[in-house]
């Protein structure tokens, strides 16, 4: 594992503290994960760029619209509903 000093604003990083005790982790951990994230991200989009490529754009439209139009709504899960999963009930 390598070890790393960063130089960063001091609202940043007072910012950054702050985020990492709202999620119960040390500011290492979050910014360990907000980086991953961030790569992981970039590593898909230029998956799906480069999946897209040569692909005939109008017509892939035209199926994820075609696609769209016949989803309907359903019955989602209340606020509390919600609530209780994000406490773990």
């Amino acid at each position: 594992m390598a070890t790393l000093s960063l130089r960063m604003r001091d609202d940043l990083k007072r910012k950054a503290q702050e985020m990492a005790a709202q999620q119960g982790v040390s500011l290492n951990s979050f910014i360990t994960a907000t980086l991953a994230a961030t790569i992981a991200q970039a590593e898909t989009l230029e998956l799906f760029a480069n999946r897209l490529q040569g692909v005939d754009q109008a017509a892939l439209w035209k199926r994820v619209m075609k696609f769209m139009s016949q989803t309907r709504p359903g019955d989602g899960p209340s606020v509390e509903a919600v609530r209780k999963a994000i406490r773990g009930e």
